[in-house]
């Protein structure tokens, strides 16, 4: 699904040239408006002129603190987390800061724009003061202003709309490749655990090493196929996947690893989308302390904070990594593929790669129901 970049990029080029454009499309729309409508009442074509340029422009403050409050404060914070109320009294307070900033700005400037446009020596109307002037002035501010955010308002939110249903369609598609893939090379679940038995049975008594290894593993694949076909699980399946894997990882290596692991037992019942922290985990041991011949360590934390999941992971790495790391790696790109996709606007991911040393933070707001609805 190809997506035109002026309308739907984040780069600063284009979203820069998407404001003007609207700004620009708005103010031949009102002036037009401004030329015909005037007409009615008999206004001379200087005047009518006058009130579809400058005019329009004396009322540009209130309309730019309505429409960008509405945009990047109001409807992600409140609209879009269905909080009605609180949007509707923020929508109340910015028309009546609205109303009065178009006042204001009005009642400054109209007096001396006018006689610079008709000539220093036609007098205009002598200037009232601004607490006569305030009515007038705050309903007219206020009616263009309301016109403008109608306008930007419902742009945006078609915008949110289509983004929603595109990233619904991503996810759709790849979901179906990865299902298609699956069944390529797929086993029997009951014949894989079975074999997975017996081979423990046979290793139990003679290599009491491999005989754990295999119940971890067998842990891990239980998860993975009978659990993460859901949207979301629970913040503490997916901590006990971690433990579990790194519980496996501990066994596998022969040298000696310090790993530090601070996963806090999750009491607010939160969800998360399945394997989403796993690939970052691997990477601790992949390319970190597989690589190291000594001193190998790794530290994992976690915590939950007024609704986020704060999540930290270092590992020791060779000061001059040979090799595509993980950071240049398909395993990040995946990783910041599904942020994008499922958590839009939800999530910080930064990633600081230095010698001797990798760090993982990811910020995400995690949900609250399996449904997948905002806590926000």
């Amino acid at each position: 699904m190809q997506r035109s970049p002026f309308i739907f990029s984040d780069e600063p080029r284009y979203r820069i040239a998407r404001h003007l454009a609207f700004w620009i499309v708005f103010f031949i729309s009102q002036a037009a408006v401004s030329l015909v409508v005037p007409s009615l009442f008999n206004r001379s074509n200087r005047e009518r002129m006058f009130e579809a340029t400058f005019g329009q422009l004396l009322y540009l403050p209130g309309q730019l603190i309505l429409v960008y409050t509405l945009l990047y404060f109001v409807i992600p914070k409140f609209i879009l987390k269905t909080k009605y109320k609180l949007a509707v009294l923020w929508i109340i307070i910015l028309c009546i800061i609205t109303g009065f900033v178009a006042s204001i700005s009005y009642w400054l400037w109209v007096d001396d724009i006018f006689r610079l446009y008709f000539g220093i020596n036609e007098k205009f109307i002598e200037k009232k003061v601004f607490s006569s002037y305030i009515p007038v002035g705050f309903i007219n501010g206020l009616r263009v202003s309301l016109v403008v955010a109608g306008f930007a308002t419902s742009i945006k939110i078609l915008k949110q709309w289509y983004e929603k249903e595109y990233r619904n369609t991503v996810l759709q598609k790849e979901k179906l490749n990865a299902e298609l893939q699956s069944l390529k090379a797929q086993l029997h679940p009951h014949f894989l655990f079975n074999t997975l038995n017996n081979i423990y049975s046979i290793t139990q008594n003679s290599s009491p090493v491999a005989s754990e290894m295999l119940v971890k593993l067998s842990d891990l694949l239980r998860y993975i196929l009978y659990q993460c076909d859901q949207p979301l699980v629970k913040l503490s399946q997916e901590f006990q996947l971690i433990k579990d894997y790194v519980a496996l990882e501990k066994i596998r290596y022969t040298k000696d690893l310090d790993i530090d692991v601070s996963l806090p037992p999750d009491e607010n019942g939160y969800y998360i989308s399945p394997l989403l922290l796993l690939p970052l985990v691997e990477n601790c041991f992949k390319h970190g302390s597989s690589k190291l011949i000594e001193q190998p360590w790794i530290k994992i934390q976690a915590e939950q904070k007024d609704g986020f999941l704060l999540v930290k992971l270092i590992n020791a790495r060779p000061a001059d990594p040979v090799g595509d790391g993980f950071e240049n790696g398909i395993g990040l790109k995946n990783v910041k593929k599904r942020l994008d996709l499922l958590y839009p606007g939800r999530h910080e991911l930064k990633i600081i790669s230095e010698p001797g040393v990798f760090i993982v933070n990811l910020k995400l707001e995690l949900d609250k129901e399996q449904n997948g609805k905002q806590t926000g």
